[in-house]
């Protein structure tokens, strides 16, 4: 299972989880870009944090290599010859949000390691364009990426880039801004849904955690994060207590003896999906001692829950909201019974 250590250090803490295996996926011809919609005008030119990319011609040949992108690129309705190979959530390297939006045949799937991404597997996909906007450490592969073919990374910074940002830039790339704007039009009418769907979360302080092997718990502080601003349109707080805690990444690391800033409205823990930690760490005294455990306000996340929340997307936002916020509001309500 890949720990995320290409993100862990663009954040500085939260161990993910997200399993990433096998290269290219198959024997099958990757599938090809489908139209999806009309393409506007080219040359496209796209300017982010680490250059300029100019998209000639409408790509026919894309390879997407941030979760983000690729789900942006899907939910325009065009299908990119390779993308992230995300194991761990479902056995075809999908994931449910994404697979029923991939159409004839199946993408080349592609690892990211603690070194990148093995450039020879993308070369031999023959690019013509390359989406990673939300690559982690696109910054130290950009060089070569982008000898191969345009590369487009991120605005701002890593894990910085709202999945709005991704989903326009995206669209612009393959030139859909119009589907773009749809796609994220739809996504945030979902989110939007959450408030009169669930009034219980409104103003309730939340803790997003990770359980590492070793006991420590990883929990979400910076208010820049993607998926703090996630809960926080769902109208959720993170509490100050939070996001005060010593670091500068976007999370910090506690011990055991420091459990009880976790005690807030909800708290939500992932386990890496290891059985042995979850069981060593629900049944620690100081955890099961905390209130917010007692009354029921405590969500056990797995990956199919705990990825969309750590990396939303224009797919994977719906996703949520329709499997995942229920078990958060349930959790609101006992501490608001409470």
């Amino acid at each position: 299972m890949r720990t995320l250590t290409r993100r862990l250090a663009a954040t500085g803490a939260l161990v993910l989880g997200l399993a990433l295996t096998a290269a290219c996926g198959g024997d099958d011809e990757p599938a090809k870009a489908s139209s999806g919609g009309a393409a506007g005008s080219f040359p496209v030119t796209i300017t982010d944090k680490l250059g300029t990319a100019t998209v000639k011609s409408a790509p026919k040949r894309i390879v997407a290599l941030g979760e983000v992108d690729q789900d942006a690129l899907l939910a325009l309705g065009v299908q990119p010859v390779g993308m992230v190979e995300l194991t761990g959530i479902q056995k075809d390297g999908l994931a449910p949000w994404s697979a029923p939006k991939v159409t004839g045949g199946k993408p080349a799937l592609l690892t990211a390691g603690d070194s990148g991404f093995d450039l020879e597997k993308i070369a031999a996909l023959r690019p013509d364009l390359i989406l990673a906007g939300g690559d982690f450490t696109i910054d130290k592969e950009y060089g070569k990426l982008s000898k191969l073919a345009p590369t487009v990374a991120y605005q701002t910074g890593p894990a910085e880039d709202s999945w709005q940002q991704i989903t326009r830039q995206v669209a612009k790339a393959v030139g859909r801004t119009a589907d773009g704007e749809k796609a994220v039009a739809a996504a945030e009418a979902k989110i939007a849904s959450v408030k009169t769907a669930h009034p219980e979360l409104q103003g309730k302080g939340f803790a997003l955690t990770s359980v590492f092997p070793s006991g420590n718990i990883g929990v979400m502080k910076s208010k820049d994060d993607i998926s703090v601003k996630l809960f926080e349109q769902f109208g959720m707080v993170l509490p100050d207590r939070l996001s005060k805690l010593p670091g500068d990444g976007f999370a910090a690391e506690l011990s055991m003896e420091k459990l009880s800033v976790l005690d807030t409205d909800v708290l939500l823990s992932y386990y890496n999906d290891d059985p042995a930690t979850q069981k060593k760490f629900e049944g620690d005294k100081l955890f099961s001692g905390l209130p917010v455990v007692k009354r029921g306000s405590y969500v056990r996340l797995d990956l199919k829950a705990f990825w969309p929340l750590r990396t939303p997307t224009a797919l994977s936002v719906p996703y949520v909201v329709d499997q995942v916020v229920p078990q958060i509001a349930k959790a609101a309500a006992a501490a608001k019974a409470a």
